[in-house]
Parts: C-alpha cells; structure tokens; sequence
C-alpha cells in the first residue's frame, strides 16, 4: 500500500491506480480525491481495530483484553500494511484529518476517563479504546482504588499508544511479543490491587483475532 510506504503526500492517485492494477479512471470512479482514499483506509482500519477488540473483549475481562489489544496491534503492525497506513496518515496530519474524539468501545460502553486531546485520526480511535477498556477495568474493580487524578490512564493510554512508534520500524514477531510482555509486567503491579498481578495473563494468545 503506497500510503504505507509513501505517505499521503507522497503516493499520489496516478501511482496507487498503477498499483491496484487499474486506470486512473477507474480509481476516480470509487474514490472521487485522495481525501476521499486516505479517509477509506483510516475507516477500514478502524472497523478492523474494533472488531478484533470487540471480539477479544468477548471472551476475557476489560483489563485482560487490554492487555491482549497491545498484542494484537504489534501483530497487525507487521503484517498489515492498511493498519501501518492508517498510523502513518495520522502521524502526518494535515486539514483533511481533523482532530479525534474519544471513541466509545465497540462493545458499546460508554468511555469515562478523560478525553485523549491532541490526537488525529487512528491515533485517536486507538487511544479511545484503550482508555475505554482501561475505564471498564475500572469499573470492574479491576484496578487499585487510588483517589482521583488520571494518572493510571493517562500512562497506559501514552504507553499503548507509544506501541506503534517503537515496532513501526519493524523487528521479529517474537521480539515484538517480549517488549509487549516486559511493558506489562511492569505496567501490571502499578495498575491493579496488590497481589494481583498473577491473575492475568501478560503472554499472547496463542490465536487473536485476525
């Protein structure tokens, strides 16, 4: 994918058509701009985020699927250049992206940390769902009751979102999932009520959701 490797400045509509394998013509036929393009990768790319922590929230508690959402974003960072696309366009900004609200999870809770300022397209939905699963966490009595401040958010939703700068660049699959399990075993103790940290399991699933 020519966003992936080029940049939206840098692909323009002539070189993704010639990529796709169809004329110029055609490509104006579904997408009327490269704003209209951009935009269709950054919603595919959501749709696949949310599924794919939809389904992992399903099956485990908010904190777990936390925790399993880390993993299955590096993963998808080394095997989905859609995923990468979407990072990129959102790290390069530009009038066309606009600013991000807080996203509400797909499993339809309603998001109760503070709002994720600042951040632009798919930094902003993959911000969004951290903090909501990190508020249902919270709800669930998963994490230490400590009084006020955002603190606890604000350092995984700054952690989580640092995943893809560290493993945009590319490293092994198995080095990917050893930085992701040393970040949670440290993030785990400051998070959750002593002794708890053993309840959750800081290793990848042997099969996530594709």
């Amino acid at each position: 994918m020519l966003f992936d490797r080029c940049g939206y400045a840098g692909a323009t509509l002539g070189e993704i058509a010639g990529a796709a394998g169809v004329t110029k013509g055609a490509l104006y036929f579904h997408f009327a701009s490269k704003e209209e393009l951009a935009r269709a990768v950054l919603e595919q790319a959501e749709g696949t985020l949310r599924d794919a922590c939809s389904t992992l929230r399903t099956t485990s508690s908010p904190l777990q699927a936390l925790i399993d959402s880390g993993y299955w974003l590096v993963d998808a960072l080394g095997s989905d250049a859609v995923i990468r696309a979407a990072f990129r366009l959102g790290r390069e900004g530009g009038a066309w992206l606009g600013e991000a609200a807080p996203v509400a999870a797909a499993m339809g809770a309603q998001v109760t940390g503070a709002p994720v300022a600042g951040t632009q397209g798919f930094h902003g939905v993959w911000a969004g769902v951290v903090q909501d699963l990190l508020s249902g966490a919270r709800r669930a009595g998963e994490l230490h009751d400590r009084p006020g401040g955002v603190g606890p958010e604000t350092l995984v939703v700054t952690a989580a979102c640092g995943l893809e700068v560290v493993f945009s660049e590319g490293c092994s699959r198995e080095e990917r999932a050893r930085r992701v399990g040393a970040l949670w075993e440290w993030l785990l103790p400051c998070l959750v009520p002593p002794g708890a940290s053993g309840t959750y399991r800081t290793r990848p699933l042997t099969s996530v959701p594709a």
